[in-house]
């Protein structure tokens, strides 16, 4: 649940068909760029720890998001409590101290309002924010939280939201840009989701008494939107739509952006344990948007992940032996491929200076190891979130 507004300018590169055979590394618990990357990972959180004792401070989880920072910032901490449980050396960095330190200095960034801020430069919404750190509580193993009531968001809810209900307001850019506006989409639903897995008090936090049924009503009036066609979503008129996507492919292929959209409702609706109505759409379409080199964009970052969990978590509601099986298993394979290769092959001074850019690139491996073979060297996050 990014701002893409803090990524990398799209490059225009010419997509390979997803079903084309190429030449695969394969990937297994043995490969030796995971214990690698595992090595220079710990080494880029020496570089984000922010104190005179780079050792303290990354016990404590007070990280920036970007080298040059000098205080701990709230998506630097995060960042690094997800990057570091994906990649399994969260007790490594945590060792002698106290993951409670790392959860006070999360819960210091919510306002009066419940909201959660990031306070720095790179523009993340308060939904975003909130619903990412509260991820990271439960990542941390926080239990009998004392929270700030959510006012904020209990002033933006419909009480019962169903197929012709919305839960909560949507602003026309957010319809149109849906990459921006599924921060919003998913994120809210995300935040009740994570306040109730959490063992707290929907109604006294968020003002619903009864989350299963919000977040039923929620799914229901946004499966009821879904495009059949790609299984992505498209949520103002085709005239806006064209005009959009004809300014906005300077920057991103607009087909991207609504990947990278949908996933963050798929998110939710995975956790809630709801059907994928349109999966070979899905994977066809999500497939077909990674380019020759394996990568959706010139690095690793979150759209990977983004394509990754599309594309395996739909695999599951294909018939047996359907076509498109073989197109996301492929698409699956040169993405870890390119994912691992390029953190591998790169000193961790080289890595993109953005902490920000980290967990989903991780999270992406393990998508494909889990669909491929069924297990990865790394954690699931999404098993804790």
């Amino acid at each position: 649940m990014r701002d893409d507004s803090s990524y990398p300018l799209k490059t225009v590169r010419d997509p390979m068909p997803a079903a084309v055979p190429t030449t695969v590394q394969n990937a297994s618990p043995s490969d030796a760029r995971y214990r690698d990357i595992e090595r220079k990972f710990l080494d880029f959180a020496k570089a984000m720890a922010v104190g005179p004792v780079q050792r303290a401070a990354m016990k404590g989880g007070r990280f920036a998001t970007t080298p040059e920072i000098d205080q701990p910032e709230l998506f630097g901490t995060v960042d690094m409590a997800y990057s570091a449980h994906i990649l399994g050396v969260l007790d490594e960095m945590v060792a002698g101290g106290s993951r409670e330190e790392w959860i006070d200095l999360i819960l210091s960034f919510q306002s009066e309002d419940g909201w959660f801020r990031a306070r720095d430069k790179q523009g993340h919404g308060t939904v975003h924010a909130t619903a990412y750190a509260l991820g990271a509580l439960q990542i941390l193993g926080a239990r009998q939280l004392q929270l700030k009531p959510f006012t904020g968001f209990q002033a933006e809810i419909a009480q019962a939201p169903d197929a012709k209900s919305a839960p909560f307001a949507l602003s026309l850019l957010d319809r149109v840009h849906f990459w921006r506006g599924s921060h919003r989409a998913g994120g809210m639903a995300a935040i009740v989701a994570a306040v109730r897995d959490l063992g707290l008090s929907t109604e006294s936090l968020l003002g619903i008494r009864d989350p299963q049924a919000w977040l039923d009503g929620w799914w229901r009036y946004f499966d009821e939107r879904i495009d059949p066609a790609t299984g992505y979503w498209r949520l103002s008129n085709p005239l806006l739509h064209w005009g959009f996507d004809l300014l906005y492919q300077k920057r991103h292929d607009p087909q991207l952006a609504a990947m990278g959209g949908a996933v963050h409702l798929y998110w939710v609706s995975e956790h809630l344990r709801k059907p994928v109505r349109h999966p070979a759409e899905i994977v066809t379409t999500t497939a077909a948007l990674l380019p020759a080199d394996g990568l959706y964009e010139r690095e690793p970052y979150c759209i990977d992940l983004d394509g990754n969990f599309m594309i395996a978590r739909s695999m599951r509601w294909l018939p047996a032996n359907h076509t498109a099986g073989d197109v996301g298993r492929e698409a699956l394979r040169r993405n870890r491929d390119a994912v691992l290769s390029w953190f591998a092959t790169r000193r961790a001074e080289s890595w993109s200076p953005s902490s920000h850019k980290l967990p989903g690139a991780f999270a992406a491996v393990v998508e494909a190891d889990k669909a491929l073979s069924g297990a990865s060297p790394w954690n699931d996050v999404f098993t804790r979130t």
